[in-house]
């Protein structure tokens, strides 16, 4: 559903064989030691400018979608959550359990050439901005209006991502659609206290204020009529709804 996502990932793939390829590093794609690849700093400015665009994941919580993406995808990742994530130890807790017996034995060949391996591979693909997602504030269009590092992490990103976001799903959505970006949201918690101000559109054209998750689903659904709403096959809150970008 999102072909750049998969374009990107070529591209990050074909960035990091050239940049092996010129360290002497013969390493194939996707499991080359990464000792010598620069470490990647929790602040945004210095994320290298010349990585292809990136996924953004809002709310990652622990890292464990950031750290997918990153592992299994080969993906560059800019996470955004308050608290700072581990993502070495989600991967190494959450993750590698759950991958495929040959999976696991590669990675462990890669540790014992290089113990750090996992943790200098997140520490290239993935940065995290430790801070809410926030608007701050209002357009004079009524628009949002992100602070710079968000700014610059949203118009950067081929993707916005929220994996039960909680506050940050409307915003994300709000986001993508102002700047043009494909996103997906799996929304959860509705908060109808916190955000009295939302309402949907009924069909006898009468509002009423959002409270339940269905709600809030149609809430989100009813900002564009170019967004899908579909189950994902897992258990829990499993509605995803999401725009590719286009026009």
């Amino acid at each position: 559903k999102f072909p750049q996502l998969e374009v990107e990932g070529q591209k990050w793939r074909e960035h990091r064989r050239q940049r092996r390829g010129a360290k002497g590093d013969g390493s194939p794609d996707g499991g080359g030691a990464a000792v010598n690849e620069p470490h990647v700093d929790e602040s945004y400015s210095e994320f290298d400018d010349s990585v292809p665009l990136h996924v953004l994941d809002v709310a990652c919580g622990k890292g464990e979608l950031s750290a997918r993406l990153a592992m299994c995808h080969d993906l560059s990742v800019v996470a955004v959550d308050p608290r700072p994530a581990d993502f070495t130890e989600c991967y190494d807790s959450l993750i590698l359990p759950k991958l495929p017996k040959k999976w696991q034995e590669r990675v462990a060949e890669k540790r014992r050439t290089d113990p750090d391996f996992v943790k200098m591979e997140l520490n290239t693909r993935i940065c995290q901005l430790v801070q809410t997602f926030d608007f701050g504030g209002t357009g004079p269009a009524g628009g949002v209006v992100l602070g710079e590092e968000l700014l610059q992490a949203v118009e950067g990103s081929c993707l916005l991502i929220g994996l039960h976001a909680d506050g940050a799903t409307e915003a994300i959505v709000d986001a993508a659609l102002q700047y043009s970006k494909p996103f997906v949201v799996v929304p959860c918690c509705v908060f109808p206290r916190l955000f009295s101000h939302r309402y949907i559109i009924q069909e006898d054209g009468s509002k009423a204020q959002v409270r339940t998750h269905s709600q809030f689903c149609q809430y989100l659904m009813q900002k564009d009529s170019r967004f899908v709403m579909e189950t994902l096959p897992f258990e829990g809150r499993n509605v995803a709804i999401w725009w590719d970008g286009s026009s």
